[in-house]
């Protein structure tokens, strides 16, 4: 039998929740991001094969079940990781790009971080798309290096993640 993977994701959307673009990783070096034709429920589906916990931080889970007309919570261990840093973490600011730098974990974009309606305006400027899907892939990436490094520091169990996970 395969083993069960983890799946990161961290959802872009409108006001309003409609979804335009779905990072997600498995590790740091497998991951991809669904947009534009490729934004579909077969294609988001199909991510979710052989995974048993999906990891995000704040909101994503519920805007994604809303924008597929899904049930994520029911059928794998939904982890909100933002819930998890504020139970073990003493910040002032939980923003994942503050949790970043605390952690020493350094951006190439950090402009939508600064100012996070601009990426619905430069969404849909072809010459500003890209930097929105870099944006995207460094949210998801590093917050698995984030992940590691705070579960290793504050030796946080399955057994804790299973207890708190988003019913």
């Amino acid at each position: 039998m395969p083993e069960k993977k983890n799946l990161y994701l961290d959802a872009e959307w409108y006001i309003g929740g409609e979804v335009f673009l779905i990072g997600y990783a498995y590790s740091t070096k497998q991951f991809g991001q669904l947009y534009d034709v490729t934004l579909s429920e077969d294609r988001f589906n199909k991510l979710l094969r052989g995974v048993k916990f999906i990891y995000f931080y704040g909101p994503d889970i519920g805007v994604i079940e809303n924008f597929f007309g899904i049930d994520l919570r029911r059928k794998f261990h939904c982890i909100n990781l933002l819930k998890v840093f504020r139970h073990h973490l003493k910040l002032n600011s939980y923003k994942l790009a503050d949790v970043e730098v605390k952690f020493g974990i350094v951006r190439k974009r950090t402009e939508y971080k600064k100012n996070i309606f601009q990426i619905w305006n430069d969404w849909k400027r072809r010459d500003k798309k890209k930097r929105i899907l870099q944006y995207n892939e460094e949210d998801v990436v590093n917050m698995i290096r984030l992940w590691k490094k705070i579960r290793a520091q504050y030796k946080i169990t399955t057994h804790y993640l299973i207890e708190n996970e988003l019913k």
